[in-house]
């Protein structure tokens, strides 16, 4: 009988990851080679920590992720390095944008299409998602433009937003009397973060699916949270073997446990909003009016063209995307508000002052916030102070672009780093203080300061840059 070679010998599993770790260790030597010879005699890149052989300052990175103080150490290195750095994290060189001027050059205006694209996630995006996530797919595709024009329209324009207004406000003091009457959501910050993931998420599904959650222990809180965290989690660098050598896809299904286990997760996030949108069909079937009349569902179950969606299915699971989207970044910045009052009491002895003069005995309502400009100021300070996301999602450059003497490669991974922008103190003065009254007397909407001429004046960079910005 032949003896079987010696490579051969062991359990598959054994074979494979042998296999597997090898190819990896030859991409990562081919990749560091490239980039050191690659473009001698071009623009120079951006400085930037120097790290280790092979794995950069990956293991930098990875000793602050364990406290989560991971945007702290990118703020550092922009304090060192200047308004654009390099940082070499294995496989990944990520460029770190850390100054307004920069942002507005690299992410608008001629280059606002060359960094409008995302990087390949395969698991994330192409797996869990199926394609149909509006933050993870690129910006020169027919769909994103589709979902981002459908987003605009549907939940980003002003008469969109005014219909919104209602949910906002129920849910609002839904949440504040379960706060100043439940003993429990008093003294427990889980029972508090609980309440604040209810109302955000509940907020949305009223406007998206037709469908409120009731309940502070609704099992739709924890299904909608899991699935964004297991969305973002899949694009971060390491998180699976297939988004750092994508040659392994072209390994066989039975080889692939990543495709078989996003695959399987898609069909039960996608099945997850069927029976929302089949929930809101017999609502709206039986007589009498509804309050989901108006959500993004029921126009999509109204119109014969499906809203562009190629298909209602597509539509449904796209209000999911919107609703943790929208939601995950609203009970961030909603938690880091808490977080402000409680830190600076004196600012929020003042904001209550004011708006016990403006409103009296009653509880304020929408239409008072542009009578208490204070309140404008509050939210941009928080935005600024707390960015929800600290580092943003990275863009994909599909073209060089230069700037202020540096060159960033076509196909590198750039993120607007708005945390050190909103920590810079030639930008803020004592930045790491709460302080309401820098923005005193900017009027400015979150779309006006956005679109002003001169960066320099804008409020934050909570929202993003460029053609990825937050539409909502």
């Amino acid at each position: 009988m032949e003896l079987p070679h010696p490579l051969f010998e062991g359990s598959i599993s054994v074979r494979v990851a042998s296999l597997l770790g090898i190819a990896f260790i030859l991409y990562l030597i081919a990749t560091t080679l490239y980039k050191r010879f690659r473009g001698r005699d071009e623009v120079p890149l951006p400085p930037g920590p120097t790290g280790y052989p092979l794995i950069g300052s990956l293991p930098d990175l990875l000793s602050r992720l364990k406290t989560s103080t991971q945007h702290l150490l990118f703020n550092e290195w922009a304090r060192q390095y200047g308004e654009i750095y390099k940082v070499n994290l294995g496989f990944v060189t990520q460029y770190m944008v850390n100054t307004d001027v920069a942002a507005k050059a690299i992410f608008e205006g001629k280059n606002a299409s060359i960094s409008a694209n995302r990087p390949r996630w395969i698991v994330s995006s192409e797996y869990i998602c199926h394609d149909w996530n509006v933050l993870l797919i690129n910006g020169d595709t027919p769909r994103w433009k589709h979902q981002r024009r459908v987003t605009t329209t549907q939940v980003g324009s002003v008469p969109s937003a005014d219909a919104g207004v209602p949910h906002l406000e129920y849910e609002s003091l839904k949440f504040l009397y379960e706060v100043t009457t439940n003993t429990a959501t008093q003294l427990e910050n889980r029972a508090i973060w609980r309440g604040v993931m209810r109302y955000t998420y509940s907020a949305l599904t009223s406007q998206l699916f037709g469908l409120d959650i009731p309940t502070n222990d609704s099992q739709a809180i924890g299904y909608i949270h899991e699935t964004g965290a297991a969305q973002i989690v899949a694009t971060l660098p390491g998180s699976y073997l297939v988004d750092l050598v994508p040659v392994l896809e072209l390994l066989p299904t039975a080889l692939k446990p990543w495709a078989r286990a996003g695959n399987k997760r898609f069909a039960r996030d996608l099945q997850w909003c069927l029976e929302r949108k089949q929930r809101l069909e017999i609502r709206l079937k039986a007589e009498g009016s509804d309050p989901g009349a108006e959500s993004m569902m029921a126009k999509l179950l109204a119109d014969e063209k499906n809203l562009g969606f190629e298909t209602k299915e597509e539509g449904a699971y796209f209000c999911l995307m919107l609703t943790i989207g929208a939601a995950d970044t609203s009970q961030i910045s909603t938690w880091s508000f808490i977080e402000a009052m409680l830190r600076y009491p004196d600012v929020q002895r003042k904001a209550q002052v004011i708006i016990d003069e403006a409103v009296g005995d009653r509880v304020p309502v929408w239409s008072d916030y542009k009578r208490i400009p204070y309140i404008r100021s509050l939210l941009k300070e928080t935005w600024r102070w707390r960015p929800p996301v600290a580092l943003g999602h990275p863009h994909l450059l599909t073209a060089d672009v230069e700037y202020n003497g540096h060159r960033i490669p076509a196909g590198a991974r750039v993120h607007l780093n708005s945390w050190a922008i909103q920590r810079d103190p030639a930008r803020h003065a004592d930045p790491e203080s709460f302080i309401p009254e820098r923005y005193e007397g900017d009027l400015t909407t979150v779309a006006q300061s956005i679109n002003s001429g001169d960066v320099t004046k804008r409020d934050h960079f909570a929202f993003g840059a460029g053609r990825r910005i937050c539409p909502g």
